[in-house]
């Protein structure tokens, strides 16, 4: 929510991501989404991160040969169909790629070429799968399921739910029968549903409404490992002044409890207080960082962050403020582990965290900058997907030029 990736743990690493809506104006009834799935790192100083006028900068590039197909840094640029902002985007680990966007659009990539696989009436924000044939995707209709024999003969049908009136825009499980969803309408309390395996309305799968729904919570992100639990984000409703707020259910548990986000180090200087809106959330693909990304006092970006030393039991958190209030707003987090981690978000900007500083990558593939936005990210190991309006973008390490 809200708006790198996100995202659920990376699987072998599963970055997800998620939907964004940050601080632009939505139109009446939009939803408001999360910025899509993933997670961050720990702390940094805002003294690391390079200058807001860095977009996407390759001093090196070619002026005079034509678009390659990959930056230097190995990211390949993938063609998408026509009008396509994709929100969410998934991995099955299997050599297929799948994806949503707003114009209700879910997009297949086969390892050569996209393809809008299927075309609902909705705008989609988000999509997890639990294996190449399993496929749930969520938006502003609610939840759709995709079965089939092959990941190419999937069809989505919609999914009845407890509440029909609540968007999805995150999802995550840990299986075909243990999966949830969340979302909320714009300043509204949000919905968290599961789904056990059970057969509901229609012989489909059925889902029940978690008792953590009644919160004046605006959710927008659920997450999670088996080993961690399940952690969903969003926004108070009814406190002004400490707006983001995590829940987690700790595995052999049934309650969701309030999981204390620290607040800015800097008490009385001018960026004082906790997160005021949040932007995304998730879990690093090892299971031992957490990371809430979000806005602090004075509009500025920041993001929380915490790290575990027993196994993802118990959490220790810190307070990072990520840049400055004129900066482009930031979309999505995900990480990998504490030292390889990476932020989206408009005008092209995608930083990475090496374990020393942020840097911002180069993904142009000719001598202009990209100033899309990116919205989501996903992927498996090292193979990552960067997602946005009208862009796609697969991370080859070995594309990387010397």
């Amino acid at each position: 929510m809200s708006r790198f990736v996100a995202a659920t743990a990376l699987g072998s690493l599963v970055l997800v991501a998620l939907s964004a809506c940050a601080d632009t104006d939505a139109s009446p009834g939009q939803v408001d989404t999360p910025n899509d799935e993933g997670g961050i790192v720990p702390s940094s100083d805002a003294g690391s991160l390079e200058d807001a006028g860095d977009v996407d900068a390759d001093a090196d590039a070619d002026t005079d040969a034509g678009p390659r197909e990959c930056s230097k840094e190995g990211f390949c640029h993938t063609v998408l169909p026509f009008n396509q902002t994709l929100r969410a985007v998934w991995s099955d680990g299997a050599g297929t790629t799948w994806a949503t966007s707003e114009q209700g659009s879910v997009l297949r990539y086969d390892g050569k070429t996209w393809s809008v696989h299927a075309k609902l009436s909705t705008a989609l924000w988000s999509i997890w799968g639990s294996s190449p044939t399993d496929i749930w995707v969520g938006g502003d209709a609610g939840l759709f399921h995709g079965v089939g024999n092959t990941s190419a003969t999937l069809a989505f049908a919609q999914v009845a739910l407890p509440d029909v009136d609540t968007p999805i825009t995150s999802i995550w499980g840990t299986s075909a029968t243990d999966v949830w969803a969340t979302g909320s309408y714009l300043y509204a309390s949000g919905r968290v549903v599961h789904h056990t395996g059970g057969v509901g309305r229609d012989d489909g799968p059925e889902f029940v409404l978690e008792s953590v729904s009644a919160k004046p919570i605006s959710y927008t992100r659920v997450f999670g490992s088996q080993a961690t639990g399940v952690w969903i984000a969003g926004s108070w409703v009814d406190k002004p002044g400490r707006r983001a707020i995590l829940l987690r259910r700790s595995p052999g548990t049934s309650d969701f409890v309030e999981v204390s986000l620290p607040t800015n180090p800097n008490p009385g200087g001018p960026l004082e207080g906790a997160l005021d809106r949040l932007y995304d959330a998730s879990l690093s693909a090892d299971g031992l960082s957490v990371y809430v990304l979000g806005r602090a006092e004075g509009a500025v970006p920041a993001v929380a962050t915490g790290t575990s030393a027993d196994g993802g039991q118990t959490f220790t958190w810190g307070f990072t403020i990520t840049g400055n209030y004129k900066e482009p707003l930031l979309n999505a987090v995900g990480a990998k582990s504490a030292s390889d981690a990476w932020i989206a978000g408009d005008y092209g900007r995608l930083r990475h965290w090496n374990g020393t500083e942020w840097r911002q990558s180069i993904i142009t593939n000719d001598k202009y900058p990209v100033i899309a936005p990116l919205y989501a990210m996903g992927g498996r190991g090292d193979d990552l997907w960067f997602v946005g309006d009208g862009i796609a973008l697969h991370r080859a390490p070995s594309k990387v030029e010397p």
